[in-house]
């Protein structure tokens, strides 16, 4: 078991924040983006549709689940990919900060091998090397994400491999999107992190990890609409990474790979460029 500490002020805000409200709205959101024919969300003006069910389970695939494994679901919210994953894998782990997180989830999708669990993801109860596979699916952004990648090389087993998605903290400066959608979220308070995603990329070994396969998006929508890229560009909004361990994880958990605000506000904010 760790023995870490996590935040105990990010903490709050995250268990103030991940709510049955937040269940409700964000449930909603995913229901109109599986039905979606334009591709805009009708809950929120002007933003794109979250990603629908067909590209979570694309995404998903990346990992080649197989019925002998055993599968971590990090932040796992109501819950949303619990059936896909409890058809996949004979034991499912289903982990979220928050309480009421996971008992929306006990209540929806309640299998016989998914065991649900409360805990902050830097702080896992789970003994050293117990997962084949692990999903982080559009959690990483409200992690303290090295302490929560050292975390994850913990629980995996040897050759283990993790699915990982995020915003990057520097998108185009005409993803105007983006941008409202940041600002949006700031001013809810949402737990929103962006990763340097080319930093920690170039730090994986510390880790004890390599990247399987890694997917860009240039702008926000492009993640929903199948839009990828192989090829890391100077600008993108969000990313897809498949991780495997190959070796110790050594990490300097000094380093800081995110911020709460991106650069490419910060520069926008200055009236840049």
């Amino acid at each position: 078991m760790s023995n870490k500490k996590s935040n105990n002020a990010h903490d709050q805000i995250r268990l103030s924040y991940w709510n049955e409200n937040y269940v409700k709205y964000w449930k909603a959101r995913v229901d109109e983006a599986n039905d979606a024919t334009t591709g805009l969300s009708a809950l929120v003006t002007g933003d794109v549709a979250t990603t629908g069910d067909e590209r979570y389970l694309q995404a998903i695939d990346l990992l080649g689940i197989n019925p002998t494994q055993s599968v971590l679901e990090l932040g796992c919210g109501f819950g949303r990919s619990l059936p896909f994953l409890s058809q996949l894998a004979d034991e499912v782990a289903a982990v979220d900060i928050s309480e009421q997180m996971i008992e929306s989830a006990r209540r929806n999708f309640a299998a016989a091998n998914i065991n649900f669990h409360v805990a902050p993801s830097e702080d896992l109860p789970f003994e050293a090397g117990k997962f084949d596979r692990i999903v982080c699916f559009a959690a990483f952004d409200a992690m303290f994400q090295a302490e929560a990648l050292a975390e994850m090389h913990r629980v995996s087993k040897m050759g283990g491999r993790i699915l990982l998605t995020g915003k990057n903290d520097s998108y185009h400066y005409d993803d105007r999107q983006a941008y409202e959608a940041e600002l949006g979220a700031r001013s809810k308070g949402h737990p929103n992190y962006f990763t340097d995603v080319k930093k920690l990329l170039g730090d994986l070994g510390r880790f004890g990890f390599e990247t399987v396969s890694a997917k860009y998006f240039e702008y926000r929508g492009d993640f929903s609409s199948g839009r990828e890229r192989t090829e890391m560009l100077p600008h993108f909004y969000e990313y897809l990474l498949v991780l495997e361990k190959i070796g110790s994880c050594r990490p300097d958990l000094g380093v800081r790979y995110y911020g709460a605000v991106s650069k490419t506000c910060v520069l926008l904010q200055r009236g840049l460029p």
